[in-house]
């Protein structure tokens, strides 16, 4: 087995959990400025979540050039390590166990993020809808007569 395109993979599951780690903080970040009411700062942290997707996606491609390369197509990240190169089997263990952690949080962390958003959106809608409702029928319309 090529090490040397070994340590690269590993270098790039490294890559791959930095990113995780930056769209998790990002979640974070999203749903305080939801929670706070902050359109600005949920439109910001949207922004940056797309910058980020777009490396993780590019990070994705270079991982699966490499898997073909390395022979590994279909391989589970949870088996990787038993197809290291001799010698770097506790680093790759080390490296995909990083990978799996840092995904389950950004997930954890994302799905928080959307229920936040939804339940917000939610609550906006129906103040918009109380807001844009003619008053009902049976009551008069109240008229402020003071000069």
């Amino acid at each position: 087995m090529d090490a040397a395109a070994w340590k690269e993979y590993l270098k790039l599951l490294n890559s791959l959990s930095g990113t995780l780690e930056k769209l998790t903080e990002l979640e974070r970040s999203k749903t305080a400025a939801v929670s706070r009411g902050d359109l600005g700062g949920v439109e910001e942290c949207m922004k940056q979540e797309q910058v980020h997707s777009m490396t993780l996606r590019g990070l994705d491609q270079k991982r699966d050039k490499l898997l073909a390369r390395l022979d590994l197509t279909g391989v589970p990240l949870r088996r990787l390590a038993e197809h290291a190169p001799e010698g770097m089997e506790e680093e790759t263990r080390r490296a995909a166990d990083l990978l799996r952690r840092r995904y389950d949080v950004f997930q954890s962390a994302s799905e928080v993020a959307r229920n936040t958003l939804e339940c917000n959106l939610h609550a906006i809608e129906m103040v918009q809808k109380a807001k844009d409702a003619p008053p009902p029928e049976d009551q008069p319309l109240q008229a402020d007569f003071r000069a």
